[in-house]
């Protein structure tokens, strides 16, 4: 059983006309790796008796463990992110983790891609600035892939966040979740990167449906992959029986 751990909402910031920046000071290291996220529990019960409880990447580095921050969009009708919203500076939240297996593994070296969708973005951040990943920075290649220069995070507030030694960065458009025309366009942008050769390792994160196909792109170009490469935000794939 997870154990709940607390956090005091510091500051909030308002970044976009569907986004808040969370500054969080958790009451004891938290023990996260950059890449990895929280579930946040807003205390809210469904009439099912379900808790509504929503995961946020950490959207900071992983070198101050008790001081984060947290990107949250809102969600039309959605009770995780209105709870977020609504937060105010002095107000205790409670969480578990970290979760998940979206980080860079000891050792690792070598040309290095990451891929984020949508609001996988977060998760690429906190990547990016994870401790063991700095000495891989000059040799990566971020791609944020988007539907607008209005989605979730300012470009500018974006782009301020990239360590200045990150070897490369790119931001493009990309057709709406749900589209005919959106994993073709992912394919397409893989394709290229992939044939400038050279390629060690991959970090796929945000849309499911998107991460699938890329990682199979990925293996069937002798990338060495697997799906602990790969988070995917929503669109989640269907667990083997």
């Amino acid at each position: 059983m997870a154990v709940a751990k607390t956090a005091r909402v510091v500051g909030t910031e308002r970044v976009g006309p569907d986004t808040l920046l969370l500054d969080l000071c958790a009451t004891e290291p938290v023990g996260f790796v950059g890449g990895q996220y929280l579930i946040l529990d807003s205390r809210i019960i469904l009439p099912s008796g379900k808790a509504v409880k929503r995961a946020y990447s950490f959207l900071t580095g992983d070198a101050e463990q008790r001081r984060f921050q947290l990107a949250v969009k809102r969600i039309p009708d959605g009770l995780g992110s209105a709870f977020v919203h609504g937060l105010a500076a002095g107000t205790d939240i409670s969480f578990s983790g970290p979760w998940g297996k979206f980080f860079m593994r000891e050792g690792a070296s070598g040309r290095t891609l990451i891929l984020a969708t949508d609001t996988g973005i977060t998760a690429a951040l906190g990547f990016l600035h994870a401790t063991r990943f700095r000495p891989l920075l000059p040799q990566t290649l971020l791609i944020w892939l988007r539907v607008s220069s209005e989605y979730f995070l300012p470009e500018g507030f974006m782009r301020a966040r990239i360590p200045a030694d990150c070897g490369d960065m790119r931001i493009e458009a990309i057709p709406a979740i749900g589209h005919p025309e959106r994993i073709p366009h992912a394919r397409a942008i893989l394709r290229q990167v992939l044939s400038c050769g050279g390629l060690d390792q991959a970090f796929i994160v945000g849309d499911g449906d998107v991460n699938q196909v890329l990682l199979d792109d990925l293996i069937a170009a002798g990338v060495a992959v697997s799906k602990d490469n790969v988070e995917s935000f929503f669109n989640m794939p269907k667990k083997s029986a």
